[in-house]
């Protein structure tokens, strides 16, 4: 059955009080990036944050008691959590138009999911606390593949010389495309920093050995999964970095041990970056054509706002924003 959405009126309490707690999401990790437009609608299913339009649904329950003056404190939470969601994914771009390493199918939507999972995790409290909801605990209780999935890659790829909370920074500024681009340079300051090349076309080829191993066939749909799923994905692509991580450095140290001939060494093919087991460049446009839809079908519904009954004045069609599932103009 389609999802259905209400718009939700712009001077209901609901929608001010969402866009109030969207605000202070964004100046919590400010970036120059808001994708959303204004728009906010309450969903039968999940809702999301819509890639192509910008606008945001949010589960009616979740927007109905959660953001009330006598709430029920575990929706609460919920959504909370999902307005941190929603301000990660539209604080950031998706694509990357002149990136070599980026990468542009749903592997990265994948991940997307996953990294506004694990920056609202890790800012929740300190978020409440600001909006003026203290004592609120998450069960965690919501979380699915894509955030199990993401914490343990993002464990893999921090350490002394990048650590975890500056990569979940960087990782919340987007864009969406580079996700796993930054996760590789994670790797190899921490993992290679003695062997890699210092900058240039070289470190790139090195990082796009690593985003190789990292893009597991079953990111995509790993919003959809449990926890459990997310942590096998994840020991997978453990396993496929630390063999990359160990291929590489033997390369190097081999290279860096070879004769020099006539006063020259001769320095190792930079490998291209691989997509899947083979070369790739996936556009824009078809980036854009693999969001799946979430937000659906809109029908009519009751308003947030009056009780009154609203036509919908358009469909919406939203990526799903289920995580592991920007002011008055500015769920999961």
């Amino acid at each position: 059955m389609a999802e259905s959405a209400q718009r939700v009126p712009e001077d209901s309490a609901t929608y001010r009080e969402f866009a109030r707690l969207y605000d202070v999401a964004r100046r919590q990790r400010p970036t120059g990036i808001d994708r959303w437009n204004g728009e906010l609608y309450a969903t039968s299913g999940l809702g999301g944050f819509d890639q192509r339009t910008g606008a945001i649904g949010v589960h009616e329950p979740i927007l109905r008691e959660g953001l009330s003056q006598t709430p029920d404190h575990r929706r609460q939470a919920h959504a909370l959590m999902t307005v941190l969601h929603r301000a990660t994914q539209a604080g950031m771009d998706l694509d990357a138009p002149h990136e070599p390493n980026a990468v542009r199918t749903n592997h990265s939507l994948g991940i997307t999911e996953g990294v506004a999972a694990v920056r609202a995790a890790d800012d929740f409290i300190n978020f409440s606390e600001l909006a003026g909801y203290e004592g609120l605990a998450f069960d965690g209780q919501q979380h699915t593949g894509a955030h199990a999935a993401t914490t343990n890659l993002i464990a893999q790829a921090a350490g002394p010389r990048l650590d975890r909370s500056d990569l979940i920074d960087r990782l919340s500024q987007g864009p969406a495309a580079l996700h796993f681009d930054r996760l590789a340079e994670g790797v190899v300051r921490n993992r290679l920093a003695e062997v890699a090349p210092a900058e240039g076309a070289g470190r790139r080829a090195v990082r796009g050995e690593l985003i190789g191993a990292m893009l597991h066939p079953r990111w995509e749909d790993l919003a959809r999964r449990s926890p459990e799923a997310g942590r096998q994905v994840a020991e997978e692509i453990g396993r496929a970095i630390n063999s990359k991580v160990d291929e590489i450095r033997l390369r190097f140290q081999h290279t860096a041990q070879e004769p020099v001939a006539d006063g020259v060494r001769q320095q190792a093919v930079e490998p291209t970056p691989v997509r899947d087991g083979k070369e790739t460049e996936v556009p824009a446009a078809r980036f854009l054509n693999d969001l799946a839809p979430a937000i659906g079908a809109l029908r009519q519904r009751p308003s947030l706002g009056d009780g009154s009954r609203a036509a919908v004045a358009r469909g919406t069609a939203a990526a799903r924003s289920r995580g592991p599932g920007e002011s008055p103009r500015s769920e999961r």
